[in-house]
């Protein structure tokens, strides 16, 4: 398995934690570097499919496949961990 394609990802609901399998796709539109982290699809700890990743205003910037953005929380820091080894390699 590479890490930088394939991962498990913590979901918690209540006390319970769930892996989800989740995978990378690096992309570059209009010259900027976006990796989507796409989720197990029939997963049944989390409801969403996919996260758009990228860092075009020089922060990061993660947006779910329902257009919820967020930069805190759990799968936040997980992500941005994922994101960071991807863009150094």
């Amino acid at each position: 398995m590479n890490l930088k394609d394939t991962r498990h990802i913590s979901f918690y609901r209540g006390s319970e934690t769930h892996l989800v399998p989740a995978q990378s796709h690096v992309e570059w539109l209009k010259g900027k570097l976006k990796v989507r982290f796409i989720f197990q699809k029939d997963n049944d700890a989390t409801e969403i499919d996919e996260i758009m990743v990228d860092n075009t205003d020089g922060n990061v910037r993660m947006v779910t496949s329902k257009g919820k953005e967020f930069n805190a929380g759990p799968l936040f820091d997980q992500l941005y961990v994922w994101y960071d080894y991807i863009v150094k390699r």
